[in-house]
């Protein structure tokens, strides 16, 4: 059983390669309208408030052993809470997932397949998400920590790079828009820790749990990194970001870019990566689905359900119309539903069932429920 679970460095790429696909498309882009110049400093501000918020939501998971969210939410409120949670991050999750796949696939029809139709590209990458879930779970883990590096790396050479194009002057006034701006309307910006929503599930895939504080901080802490990285990167070296539309501020600035008479198109191998790295998310994505519908419904053997989730994210996925909609989802969309839900109920939830645990067992606070 233990060889079909995640040890620590996979569990880290779990949560990263989440965190990577928003970093390439309009994640920074959002941000930087949202801040402006003082886009740097609201990141730093806001990766303090999500370990903070971290390790505040570990400590209030420690009764509950190698329980998920799920299982907390079943001992608190029983299967009618369990169920309603459970169809509310399978919601979120498709909504999400849909977005950042409608948004890739128009990115690479302008750039490359002008000609191709929208659903083609769609089907290109559900179906590829769809295989993979069929080799299971452990397949998709194993490719993923392989993605993951290639990627990581990818962004900072990409970065790198364009060091030479920095122009320190655009950092001023260091206060952006105003300090509300920054720092109060700024908080909503924790919606860029997604992958804060997908650990609330990580526990019980671990090998080990008393590793998932470890997991919960590095990987948090270098999507924060690779977070500051992009916006820095963007503010001080593109003047225009804000008006870009169709296509990722990222990949333009890459595109700029050349190494040289032998390589002076790079741009075609980051989207080679980009592309990887979107089939390694979805398959991800639909296989929490899977496994959060599992759950609720008491389903032994969720294979069959894979093309349904694929499916339904498809269709979600041809909802918006046009660029200005799927912008719209994701700056005020995706960044409220990830508030209210991966950062509100979510610690509402956790405070709650401790407090009805502590009711419970009044004389044993470190006692570890597994399973209730």
């Amino acid at each position: 059983m233990s060889s079909s679970k995640l040890g620590t460095v996979e569990g880290i790429a779990f949560i990263l390669i989440i965190i990577l696909n928003h970093l390439v498309l309009n994640l920074p882009q959002n941000i930087l309208e949202h801040c402006g110049s003082s886009s740097p400093l609201n990141i730093i501000f806001i990766t303090i408030l999500a370990f903070l918020f971290l390790g505040l939501i570990l400590k209030l998971w420690k009764p509950f052993g190698n329980s998920d969210i799920l299982d907390i939410s079943e001992f608190l409120g029983g299967k009618l809470l369990k169920t309603i949670l459970g169809i509310l991050f399978m919601l979120y999750f498709i909504i999400i997932s849909s977005t950042v796949l409608r948004n890739f696939s128009e990115m690479i029809k302008v750039v490359y397949f002008e000609k191709a139709t929208i659903c083609l590209m769609l089907l290109f990458f559900l179906v590829a998400a769809a295989i993979a879930n069929r080799f299971g779970f452990r397949t998709i883990t194993k490719c993923n920590l392989i993605i993951v590096p290639i990627i990581l790396l990818n962004l900072l050479i990409a970065f790198f790079c364009i060091f030479s194009r920095f122009e320190l002057k655009r950092l001023f006034p260091i206060w952006g828009y105003g300090l509300n701006e920054t720092f109060f309307s700024g908080m909503s910006n924790l919606f860029a820790f997604t992958g804060i929503g997908y650990l609330y599930f990580l526990k019980p895939l671990l090998k080990n749990p008393s590793d998932f504080h470890k997991i919960t901080y590095i990987s948090i802490g270098i999507s924060a990194f690779y977070l500051l990285l992009s916006v820095t990167t963007l503010l001080f070296s593109f003047a225009d970001v804000l008006t870009i539309n169709e296509i990722s501020p990222v990949y333009l600035l890459i595109r700029g870019t050349n190494f040289g008479r032998f390589l002076q198109r790079p741009d075609a191998l980051f989207i080679l990566g980009w592309i990887l790295s979107l089939m390694s998310y979805l398959s991800i994505t639909v296989w929490t689905i899977s496994n959060i519908f599992k759950k609720i419904s008491k389903t032994a053997d969720t294979k069959p359900m894979i093309y349904c989730f694929c499916a339904i994210i498809f269709v979600f996925a041809l909802i918006p119309k046009n660029i200005a909609q799927i912008r719209f989802i994701q700056d005020i969309v995706f960044r409220y539903l990830t508030i209210i839900l991966v950062f509100i109920l979510g610690f509402i939830l956790l405070l709650l069932a401790n407090i009805k645990y502590r009711k419970k067992h009044p004389d044993s606070k470190k006692e570890v429920l597994n399973d209730e």
